[in-house]
Parts: structure tokens; C-alpha cells; sequence
């Protein structure tokens, strides 16, 4: 976390509010997880988990305001609110908590998402997203990871799809229904990262860097069977270019420092 302490303290309490405002205007039964009550709300457009109708309980919303919740539980250390450290640290538990009791298929060994309370019968890497809380009970988080690492769902040569390979709804180059998009990538490696997975980690890293170095330009997304990028796809964009150097220093660091793993 940045050090200044000025700056934390400016940004804390907007952070908190824009926390609050998901469950305030987004918990329409008010169990306790947030919903998309609009797919441009998520970020992921035509992604198929809209399919079915809005709104829908979607583990990736989930987990971000959970991860949100552990920064905040961060900064209210260094700020020496302990108190509101620790009651972040409960409520991110208690996200995850719901999100297993909730959301989790054990049939299906991943996090569905819900509308009117049916699970969506799609996978996506964002049924996978609560690895990134770091929480998951270890039994849950093996099964999370075999469907990542899967080379028939997730793990190809051209990683990861954003609608799993061997989905009906998969469609390689059609935006958010089958293609990569290296933000994704991005979490799943800093998910990777945090539960003590580098191998895999790097790995997934190596095959982010090498889609994008492929191409001469930078793309939006790329086609997860050729790594090509479809003529859809915006030139010159600005999420895959932020990762690219993010992901490149990483490397850079790791190569350095012999990271184990």
C-alpha cells in the first residue's frame, strides 16, 4: 500500500461509501450479496451470464467487494482505525461464507450465478472468481482450480476464454462469449499469487504476455483458439496495454529475485 498517509486517509471514506452503495442499491432480498441489476454495470457486456435476464448474483461482484473490503480492512490499519480493520476483515469472511453457502454447486465443483435464485447453467471464468478472496475452504478451492487448469475449459494455449471451451454458449470471437481478455487473466494471476500457487501463476503469466507480443498491435481481446484478435477488437487499447506493463515488470521482478514456487 502507498505510505502516504494524507492520501489513504483522502480516499478512505469515498471507498467506503462506493462499498456501501452495492449492497445499499444492489441487494434487492437483501441476503447479503450484491447483484448486476444491468450487464454494462459489470463491465462484461454480452457476457452469455445475461442470458437468462437481469439482475443476477454474480460470484466475480462478489468477490471484488470482498477483495475491496480486505484493502479497505489495510488501510484502516495504517490509518490505526483498528477498529474498522477488523470489521472489514468479519465482513469479507462473511461474503465468502454466503458466497459457499449461497453459490457454490457442488455437483458442478464451481460458483454459480443467480437469477430469482436459480443457478445459470453457463461457465465462465467468473464462477471460479472467489479463489481471489483467498478464503475458500481447501476442498472447495481444489476443485475451483481443476476447472481452471483444465485445458478443455480454461487452460489452452490461448488462456482463458471468457465462456469456458466446452460450453455450448462458446463462441471464440464473439467479445464477451468466448475470446481472452487479459484483465481477466490479470486477477486469476494475482488470485494465483495469493494463495501460494506461482507456478501456475507464471504460467498463466507466460501465456498473457506471449498472446500479446504476438500481435503488432495492442488488441482488446484476442480469439481463444488462434490467439488472433478479432476484427472486432479495438486496436491500441488501454486495459491490455496497463496489464502488458504490470505483467511485464512482474516478470522482470521474478527473473531477478528467483521467485520460488
Amino acid at each position: 500500500l502507498d505510505p502516504d498517509e494524507a492520501f489513504l486517509r483522502e480516499i478512505y471514506i469515498p471507498l467506503v461509501r462506493w462499498n456501501a452503495w452495492w449492497f445499499a442499491m444492489n441487494d434487492d432480498d437483501v441476503d447479503g450479496l450484491a447483484q448486476y441489476n444491468h450487464p454494462y454495470s459489470s463491465g462484461l457486456d454480452d457476457n452469455p451470464l445475461w442470458d437468462w435476464g437481469m439482475p443476477v448474483e454474480s460470484p466475480d461482484l462478489n468477490t471484488y467487494l470482498c477483495v475491496q473490503m480486505g484493502s479497505l480492512a489495510m488501510i484502516a490499519d495504517i490509518l490505526g482505525i483498528d477498529y474498522e480493520a477488523a470489521m472489514w476483515r468479519r465482513r469479507a469472511a462473511s461474503i465468502v461464507k454466503r458466497m459457499v453457502a449461497d453459490m457454490w454447486d457442488p455437483e458442478r465443483g464451481l460458483f454459480v450465478a443467480l437469477h430469482n435464485d436459480e443457478p445459470l447453467p453457463v461457465t465462465t471464468p467468473f464462477n471460479l472468481y472467489p479463489l481471489w478472496t483467498g478464503q475458500l475452504p481447501p476442498d472447495i478451492r481444489k476443485r475451483v482450480l481443476q476447472h481452471l487448469t483444465d485445458p478443455a475449459e480454461f487452460w489452452g494455449e490461448f488462456a482463458l476464454p471468457s465462456v469456458a471451451y466446452n460450453d455450448p454458449k462458446f463462441a471464440a470471437d464473439t467479445m464477451w462469449r468466448g475470446p481472452v481478455w487479459v484483465n481477466i487473466n490479470y486477477f486469476f494471476i494475482e488470485a494465483l499469487r495469493q494463495i501460494g500457487e506461482l507456478a501456475l501463476a507464471r504460467e498463466l503469466r507466460e501465456k498473457t504476455l506471449a498472446l500479446i507480443m504476438a500481435q503488432p498491435s495492442i488488441h482488446e481481446y484476442y480469439n481463444s483458439l488462434t490467439g488472433t484478435p478479432p476484427a472486432t477488437a479495438a486496436e491500441i487499447f488501454g486495459w491490455t496495454a496497463a496489464v502488458f506493463i504490470d505483467l511485464a515488470i512482474q516478470a522482470t521482478k521474478d527473473g531477478d529475485q528467483g521467485e520460488e514456487g
